[in-house]
């Protein structure tokens, strides 16, 4: 099931009010992506849009401090792409953050591999591709 057909299942769930001011939130998000500047996007969250007072959270307090710099440009742009807001309050969320996954162990060359390369690197002559090889080499061997 896609995301958007889940969100329209929930959304008849819900009752009439709560799924108006929901989809009415997502879409002053995808506003708000479109004018953020690029340094921004993906940092900054709607919490609530009520009387032309715009309640945002940020990831963290230097992004904060970015938009609070630029919340009179930002009201500028939302209000050409058809959203009234008067006034934005900036506030910090650390939990907006991505949450730490660890690096993913990833399978070295196979042996087989290895030898053809090493094959391959005594053939050829000295020159970049030989060094590369030999980096290469050296690094998949270390292990």
């Amino acid at each position: 099931m896609s995301a958007s057909s889940l969100s329209d299942l929930l959304a008849r769930q819900l009752p009439p009010g709560l799924a108006a001011r929901a989809r009415a939130l997502l879409d002053t998000q995808a506003a708000l992506d479109r004018v953020l500047p690029a340094a921004l996007a993906g940092h900054v969250r709607v919490m609530q849009l009520e009387t032309g007072v715009l309640s945002l959270a940020c990831d963290s307090g230097a992004v904060a401090s970015r938009l609070r710099h630029q919340t009179d440009a930002l009201t500028a742009r939302l209000g050409r792409h058809g959203t009234v807001v008067t006034t934005v309050r900036v506030s910090v969320n650390p939990e907006l953050l991505a949450r730490y996954t660890p690096p993913v162990e990833k399978a070295g060359l196979p042996p087989a591999a290895l030898d053809g390369l090493a094959h391959l690197n005594a053939e050829i002559e000295d020159g970049p591709l030989k060094e590369a090889l030999d980096r290469l080499l050296r690094h998949h061997r270390k292990g």
